[in-house]
């Protein structure tokens, strides 16, 4: 992985910058931040697909489990499917799916990470890979050439456009003579075959080598392409980094989504790999883990809207680099992210030291008086004590939720716990545990919190009313927050912390 840039120098110049030419240099602003987001994508894996593919050796015949070495999974980088953090994390909701069913079979799991869909179908047609698990539509003309396992997600080709740079199309005409990029999808470059015939002017312009959708929606947020088509789900996520990134339509209908194995015939052996895989995603949406693990990646997409996301994207530039030191020195004494912590600050106080509530909560992480007097702060307006205070009180609310719930879930219920206390989280755990609910799972329990401020409810649970709709927005708000920094920033490490520039 090479190193990323200094951030803090080009903070240090974008804010001179700013303060001399504010309203000619906020574009520009945005644009370079943004940008960043796709760093860890860039430099963590080589990006030749084709040659990856070329020269992966086949997997071996899964025709007796017992002997299979490891199980080899075809996929595409993605946000949702297959990305490395800069800390070195390989992440999403197929990676995280297939080691699941890898471990559940006690084999190891090796990723064949290519760069798009069309690739990932080659590998597993030519037998390079067991299967495909990267977002795979189960359409008409894939169900001819592979056999699918039962779907855990729906997706739909949509068409993406730069709301802050154009128009909206409003129906395919509206394309004529304009530049529609694409990454190599069957699916996708089928239907706009399909369309041409009826609209003559519709061109692509397909990005085969090296690019991901995240990466196509880059280009239109920058304007080198004026459209895009790509999936649903990749949108949702991607329009947390692109404040401006808009669907202007649907380009197809809605598809369930699933793995993808070499097709099995009627004349032929069934594959004991494919059983397997039925029945392990079978199982995790009987018992609700597929519900959390969806969550998980999609349960805070939307939470931000387009004025949230770029007041963000631009403060991380002008005032985030003055708190990060203390932030880093938070992180050491609690372990607890630096980033999550800068992200529950912005929610909490935008990064204002002075920022106050009607309610009298003061200061960057916004601490009652009493909660401040527990944590000996003299001044809440201080962020030298203020942010390690928050920090130790995250951590002591974490250290209170139970340890067999598992991580992100323990966390977001501290955050919950942290804004409106721990013992109504409590109740809403009680609460879900007698609508038959999960009350370890925040995907169930964030449902359950709304209901405290509702007296029909409330007058039956040991603590009594809390605006409960309030812990919810701040966790979703908290985890979108996060979710961007991760991608921005790097994660620290002991002695690494620069000095604070003047803000």
């Amino acid at each position: 992985m090479l190193p990323q840039p200094s951030h803090h120098t080009l903070g240090h110049w974008l804010l001179r910058v700013a303060l001399a030419w504010p309203e000619r240099t906020l574009a520009l602003l945005l644009t370079l931040t943004v940008a960043l987001v796709l760093w860890s994508t860039l430099h963590t894996t080589d990006r030749d697909g084709a040659l990856t593919l070329k020269q992966s050796a086949p997997a071996p015949t899964p025709t007796d489990l017992s002997a299979l070495s490891e199980i080899v999974v075809a996929t595409r980088l993605g946000p949702t499917t297959f990305l490395t953090q800069p800390d070195g994390r390989t992440v999403g909701l197929e990676h995280d799916l297939a080691l699941q069913f890898g471990a559940s079979l006690g084999k190891p799991v090796r990723f064949l990470v290519l760069d798009n869909l069309e690739q990932v179908l080659t590998a597993v047609k030519e037998g390079q890979a067991h299967f495909a698990a990267a977002a795979v539509p189960l359409s008409t003309t894939l169900k001819d050439q592979f056999s699918f396992t039962p779907a855990y997600q729906k997706t739909r080709p949509q068409i993406v456009y730069n709301a802050a740079l154009g128009n909206a199309p409003t129906t395919l005409a509206d394309l004529a003579g304009k530049t529609l990029g694409v990454v190599p999808h069957p699916e996708h470059l089928a239907l706009l075959n399909g369309l041409h015939t009826r609209y003559p002017g519709l061109n692509w312009k397909s990005f085969p080598r090296g690019d991901v959708d995240l990466e196509l929606m880059q280009r239109v947020f920058e304007g080198s392409i004026q459209y895009a088509l790509s999936d649903s789900n990749t949108i949702a996520i991607a329009q947390n980094y692109y404040p401006d990134l808009t669907v202007a339509f649907d380009l197809g209908k809605e598809e369930p989504v699933s793995w993808a194995f070499p097709r099995i015939t009627n004349n032929s052996s069934a594959d004991p790999l494919y059983e397997k895989a039925c029945e392990f995603l079978q199982g995790l949406d009987r018992t609700g883990n597929l519900t959390r693990m969806l969550e998980r990646y999609y349960g805070h997409v939307n939470a931000l809207d387009h004025e949230d996301s770029s007041a963000f994207l631009q403060k991380i530039v002008s005032r985030l680099p003055h708190f990060e030191p203390v932030f880093k020195q938070a992180q050491l004494l609690t372990t607890l992210d630096w980033r999550l912590l800068a992200a529950m600050a912005y929610q909490e106080s935008r990064w204002d030291k002075e920022a106050i509530s009607p309610t009298g909560v003061r200061g960057i992480m916004m601490l009652t008086a009493d909660t401040a007097d527990r944590l000996h702060v003299t001044d809440r307006t201080d962020p030298d004590q203020a942010i390690p205070a928050a920090a130790l009180y995250l951590q002591q609310l974490r250290d209170l939720v139970p340890r067999r719930i598992p991580e992100p879930d323990r966390t977001w219920m501290a955050l919950a716990a942290y804004n409106v206390g721990y013992a109504h989280v409590e109740d809403a755990r009680i609460l879900a545990r007698q609508n038959h609910l999960n009350p370890d799972a925040w995907n169930d329990v964030k449902t359950m919190l709304p209901l405290l401020s509702t007296p029909t409810t409330y007058v039956h649970t040991r603590y009594g009313f809390a605006r409960g709709g309030e812990p919810v927005n701040f966790v979703e708000n908290v985890r979108s927050y996060y979710d961007i920094l991760t991608r921005f920033e790097a994660p620290y490490r002991q002695g690494s912390i620069r000095s604070r520039p003047p803000i």
